[in-house]
């Protein structure tokens, strides 16, 4: 049974959610619907007997589109933003910090000369810029996160501190991908990750290496959250990525807390899940980079496999 319900209210916007079986399926788009178009929605979801044609009707309620100018107020100076994900393999872990951009599609800049530490309940660990690559700092020497440790990263820079906490969950075994036939000699991805699971969050990493390459001809991320989005349902085909049979295939999960599997979320709504046939209202991304910091500080555990796609 599908059927649409009220999600919330803020100056006359509308929310609905499907509900699937057990599973709810947010949409915050439907906040656009005129208040005839929301009652027709709800009536036609509530009598029909063929969840498809509702579904059907109610894309044509979104099909109209509106113009909308928008204001764009520049921040004064830019701000640090964070990528930091420290795991529980025991290696040289490594954070990249660069500065925020006021216009689209630039390089980042780096932020150098930053102070990096990072402790938990006893040993605290610092890291050090890479020469060689600016904005790259690396711990001092090789460890591991535990659990259930919490972690703090502070990091100085330009006179100002930044802190961030973070605790790593569990991550649960996965199942390996799966390939189907691209052409004569190629293959490409079946499925690698679930989009759904009520019992977990993860993030898989997947490098391809063509055979006799020592470096990854591509990297391509999937995610397994514990919601399911209308705009994810919906989101606009993704190219398909082909590669010669033989070749070897990395997989890395990370197993995601609620807070980092927030923040991803968000970023896909933002990026991955935009320009399908229902879109979400672009905002700024979730942090816990205290002090105006940008990005996100994570510690996860992770599970390795290498297999070679046949």
């Amino acid at each position: 049974m599908i059927r649409i319900m009220p999600h919330s209210r803020f100056d006359s916007l509308r929310c609905a959610a499907f509900r699937v079986g057990n599973s709810v399926i947010r949409c915050s788009v439907i906040r656009w619907l005129p208040d005839a178009g929301y009652r027709i929605a709800q009536q036609l979801l509530s009598k029909s007997r063929r969840p498809g044609l509702p579904l059907l009707a109610l894309l044509a309620l979104l099909s109209c589109e509106e113009p909308t100018e928008w204001e764009f107020r520049p921040v004064k100076g830019q701000a640090l933003a964070v990528e930091a994900i420290i795991t529980d393999e025991f290696k040289t872990q490594e954070i990249r910090l660069s500065l925020s951009r006021t216009s689209l599609n630039g390089e980042p800049e780096p932020a150098s000369d930053a102070e990096v530490k990072f402790w938990g309940e006893e040993d605290t660990i610092a890291f050090r810029a890479d020469v060689n690559d600016p904005g790259r700092y690396f711990s001092e020497r090789a460890f591991s996160a535990q659990q259930p440790i919490s972690y703090t990263l502070g990091i100085s820079w330009d006179g100002t501190t930044y802190l961030a906490e973070s605790k790593m969950v569990e991550v649960f075994p996965f199942n390996k991908p799966t390939f189907v036939a691209a052409g004569t000699d190629s293959l490409s991805f079946g499925e690698v990750a679930p989009l759904y699971s009520p019992d977990e969050q993860a993030m898989y990493e997947v490098e391809i290496y063509s055979p006799g390459q020592v470096n990854p001809e591509a990297r391509m991320f999937f995610y397994t959250l514990n919601t399911v989005d209308i705009n994810e349902l919906f989101r606009p085909p993704k190219e398909t990525v082909a590669f010669p049979r033989g070749s070897t295939v990395a997989v890395k999960k990370y197993g995601l807390n609620p807070e980092f599997a927030a923040y991803l979320r968000a970023l896909l709504m933002e990026a991955e899940w935009q320009g399908g046939v229902l879109d979400e209202a672009s905002g700024s991304l979730p942090t816990n980079i205290s002090n105006g910091g940008l990005g996100f500080f994570a510690v996860c555990a992770v599970l390795s496999d290498t297999l070679v796609a046949q």
